[in-house]
This record gives structure tokens, C-alpha cells and sequence, in this order.
């Protein structure tokens, strides 16, 4: 049976966390097994920061790599997503220090009077980290529209039905 996130090498599931003093956060134990000694921390998009195994990094980069230098959008993604990076190692209890500038690109803080909570959502072979209310936002969003989103990946990818 599989539990909620575990499963055979890959990173599922939604896990909440709060940020402590020193702007750490705990990375979800779930979540350790699999990204292990090291990992790559960047922005990701709409708010988020993006949690990757090392050995994972070469599936997002990769495909940047392959293509056109001179295409500008394939510059800027990787400005935006490599740039941004920084290898993190977690301390004994799993905790990461997430650098200034993700801070305060996805809004991740220590507020001594709140309650500073981040959310992990595993997307397979990454995670997102999100700061509580930013994800909220952004999960409203997707289970309101799922149906149009997946029509539309549909319409991207063609109809699998119908190869």
C-alpha cells in the first residue's frame, strides 16, 4: 500500500512546514529520502521555488541546453531558472536555509509574531515550495479550472486516444 507521497523513487504529495528563525525551513522527511545529501533550490514559477534533486537537474536544464542559443526565450529561461539556483545540503533535522533573493522572490519569510508556513507539493521528480497563502491562491485556481487546463494539454499534446 502507498501512502500519501511514498512511492517507488518519486516525490508526491502536499506536506506544510513552518519557517524558523534563520529563514530555514524542514524539508519534509518523505520528501529527504529522495532528494538526499544535496539539492538544487531556484524560482520556480507563479510564486514558487523549485526543490530538485541533484541527479533531477539535467531533466529541467537539459532540453534549455539542447536548444537554440540565439532564441531569446530559451535565454531568459535559463537566466531566470539557472541564475537563480544554489546547491542547498539539509542540516541533521532536514532543514534548508533558503538564500535572500528566493526569499523574497516567493515571499518565503520568518515573521517572529506569525505563523511563516510553506507548503511542499511533489510533482514527480521535483518539489515546489510555496508560501501558504500564495499556494492556496494557486490551488483555487487549478481545481477550478482543471477541466480547461486539461483540455488544453490535450489540445498541445493531441488526443492519446486517438494515436
Amino acid at each position: 500500500m502507498v501512502k500519501n507521497g511514498e512511492s517507488a523513487k518519486i516525490l508526491a504529495g502536499e506536506y506544510s512546514s513552518k519557517v524558523v528563525a534563520g529563514v530555514r525551513i524542514a524539508i519534509p522527511s518523505e520528501f529527504r529520502k529522495i532528494l538526499g545529501k544535496s539539492c538544487i533550490i531556484a524560482k520556480g514559477y507563479e510564486g514558487s521555488l523549485l526543490l530538485v534533486p541533484t541527479d533531477k537537474w539535467s531533466l529541467i536544464v537539459e532540453p534549455l541546453q539542447k536548444s537554440s542559443f540565439f532564441d531569446r526565450n530559451i535565454r531568459d529561461t535559463l537566466r531566470f531558472l539557472v541564475g537563480s539556483s544554489f546547491t542547498v545540503e539539509p542540516d541533521k533535522q532536514g532543514r534548508i536555509v533558503v538564500p535572500a533573493m528566493l526569499r523574497e522572490y516567493s515571499k518565503v519569510n520568518y515573521a517572529q509574531n506569525d505563523s511563516s508556513e510553506v507548503v511542499f507539493v511533489g510533482l514527480v521528480n521535483w518539489v515546489e515550495i510555496w508560501e501558504k497563502s500564495l499556494w492556496e491562491q494557486r490551488l483555487s485556481y487549478v481545481e477550478e479550472n482543471a477541466d480547461e487546463i486539461a483540455q488544453e494539454l490535450k489540445l498541445l499534446q493531441g488526443d492519446p486516444a486517438k494515436q
